[in-house]
């Protein structure tokens, strides 16, 4: 196989029988750079991955890189341990399983993780021995909202709720909302904490069995279909609102949190008038 076949991989026209390839490798690709990779960097795990080993001349000519950059590559690549050296002259290159080279990339992200984890409290007490010079107004004082993209930062909001409250935590939701939020702990968290559970499910066909473990004095249902809705309330002092919940198309969790004393009332409100309308499960 020539050069100018090994390029095609990365480099064809829809036209051609390796088109199909490159679209599965584009994706693979991108997989990669998620990881941490670069993009040079996941061309030349890939096409070592594909051609086996090649001298650092031969990845240069055949990913049409500059050999100063291309030694530059392998050498990360063999510092993140997905890439080996074989002893040879010249010097050959090898990637890794991509089984092998993903847990790799795994176990260096948890570490990184784990990392900045130890220095949370050592963060915390430098932080805290610097004073604070802001001046209280009025201004500081003002309502606030945060948008929240994504199931992690969602969920973590959520738990930040369940943690400060003392009264009552109201949670309005469809099935599948209260599926994800039961799949996320977010049940657990409200049992361990002092407060009071309220739920709303709208609406519900069939009670699914994960309701069954929760008291039934703390659930009502609602006959009406209000599937896009869901909100949750903390102590009449701060509201998350689903802009897109477990129901929507797309699957793409966006929630709006708000300690606005309106908008929490107005929420409030309507979980209360749900409330009264709904039905008991048992």
């Amino acid at each position: 196989m020539n050069i100018d076949d090994q390029i095609s991989l990365f480099d064809n026209n829809s036209d051609t029988a390796m088109y199909k390839h490159k679209l599965i490798l584009e994706k693979i690709k991108n997989e990669l750079i998620n990881f941490g990779l670069t993009k040079s960097q996941a061309k030349v795990f890939i096409y070592l991955g594909k051609y086996g080993s090649k001298t650092a001349s031969e990845i240069s000519k055949a990913l049409q890189l500059p050999r100063t950059e291309t030694y530059h590559l392998v050498n990360s690549l063999q510092s993140m341990g997905l890439v080996v050296a074989e002893l040879s002259h010249p010097t050959q290159y090898t990637a890794m399983e991509m089984n092998k080279a993903i847990s790799t990339l795994v176990k260096q992200e948890q570490a990184r993780i784990d990392t900045l984890a130890n220095k949370e409290e050592s963060l915390s007490e430098m932080w805290r021995a610097i004073p604070f010079f802001a001046v209280e107004t009025d201004e500081s004082k003002s309502e606030k909202m945060q948008l929240l993209h994504g199931a992690g930062p969602t969920t973590n909001k959520i738990k930040e709720m369940i943690n400060s409250s003392t009264d009552d935590f109201k949670i309005f939701g469809s099935v599948a909302d209260l599926l994800r939020m039961y799949h996320s702990d977010v049940f657990d968290w409200v049992d361990e904490s002092p407060t009071n559970l309220k739920m709303v499910v709208s609406p519900l066909n069939n009670t699914p069995e994960f309701l069954s473990e929760i008291d039934s004095g703390k659930v009502r249902a609602m006959p009406s279909n209000s599937e896009n809705k869901c909100f949750l309330i903390n102590d009449k002092k701060e509201v998350l609102i689903f802009m897109r919940n477990a129901t929507h198309p797309t699957r793409q969790i966006f929630a709006w949190w708000s300690d606005s004393e309106t908008l929490v009332d107005m929420m409030n409100s309507f979980f209360e008038l749900s409330w009264e309308k709904g039905e008991s499960l048992y």
